[in-house]
């Protein structure tokens, strides 16, 4: 039985036809006041014949949480979960959902190499070859991005560059990343529930460490576990990848900075800053356009922290606007 067909028969014939169409990527029924698809990066409404009433979602939604393992309900509206093969599904139902059940399924059709990437104009190859020399050499890097610019996708890319000899450890929320590592261990944040206790990602972390990791993988830096990321990168745990949301190469190094100082308020923030230079090597940044081709805009590599001007020292090897930035840096190694 594949993953969506554990779902499939809660919805009508016709939006079960969409959780089927390969070529959307996020499907959304916002209520009883339409379904709308993305289709290669753009956002349309879908119409629909059947549409199914709010009690018949609820209904459906209660259903698939329980095949899920989990439960929804108004006491706990929200249900953040995924099937087995990495699909998100994500609910959020009254009272916090005013217009009814909101439901947005992010679809895993499929995943690209990095020849694919460079094939569709997502990044350059000097590029490309630039990240995966680094990721030789063991270096520490960040992708950064908005919702939707592609982070997973080339941080999947650029995963599958790591010698297979290699032993790494995923730590994602929620799980969706398809390592073909034969020592690849992938390990799942889980939410406090009534009967289950939580994990989480700092205690997954902290695990980590005692499992003999030769790099540690952060699907996606969220909150004050960023501290813990930086003490491993800062303790000799090299060749970490992860993601984060940012709107700039160099404002990602300020969000994972912001987000250390919250699980340690009561430290200088211009030592967190330091600490979080001195951890990682280069960021790269990703951004959906308007017609939604996904691509990689920025690549920088960080020098360390100014005190004096309280700012990140970073050198841009590659800008969109500045293709010829990366080929004088490919050419002087």
């Amino acid at each position: 039985m594949s993953s969506f067909e554990r779902i499939l028969p809660y919805f009508p014939e016709e939006v079960q036809a969409l959780i089927l169409d390969s070529t959307i990527s996020d499907l959304m029924i916002n209520g009883t006041t339409g379904v709308f698809a993305d289709r290669g990066g753009v956002m349309t409404r879908v119409p629909i014949t059947q549409a199914q009433s709010e009690l018949q979602l609820r209904v459906a939604i209660e259903k698939i949480a329980r095949v899920l393992g989990q439960d929804i309900t108004a006491q706990n509206p929200i249900l953040n979960t995924r099937l087995p093969d990495g699909s998100r599904v994500a609910v959020v139902g009254p009272p916090a959902a005013i217009n009814g059940h909101t439901l947005t399924i992010r679809k895993f059709n499929r995943w690209f190499s990095s020849d694919e990437l460079v094939a569709s104009g997502s990044m350059p190859r000097l590029v490309r070859d630039h990240v995966v020399q680094l990721i030789a050499q063991r270096k520490n890097g960040l992708i950064s991005g908005g919702t939707g610019s592609g982070k997973t996708t080339t941080m999947k890319a650029f995963l599958d560059h790591v010698p297979i000899s290699e032993r790494l450890i995923l730590i994602e929320k929620p799980a969706e990343l398809k390592l073909a590592h034969p020592n690849a261990v992938q390990w799942e944040v889980v939410d406090a529930i009534q009967g289950q206790a939580g994990v989480t990602a700092s205690e997954l972390l902290a695990a980590a460490l005692r499992h003999r990791p030769d790099r540690i993988v952060m699907g996606e830096i969220r909150d004050d576990c960023g501290y813990d990321l930086l003490q491993a990168m800062n303790t000799g745990h090299g060749g970490t990848l992860s993601t984060i949301h940012a709107s700039s190469a160099v404002d990602a190094l300020g969000r994972l900075a912001n987000l250390a100082l919250s699980a340690r308020s009561n430290i200088n923030h211009g030592f967190i800053r330091s600490e979080t230079a001195a951890a990682l090597d280069f960021v790269l940044y990703c951004e959906r356009a308007a017609n939604g081709k996904r691509q990689v805009r920025e690549l920088i590599e960080v020098r360390g922290y100014d005190q004096t001007t309280q700012s990140f020292a970073v050198e841009t090897l590659y800008h969109v606007n500045a293709p010829a930035l990366i080929e004088e840096e490919v050419c002087a190694l």
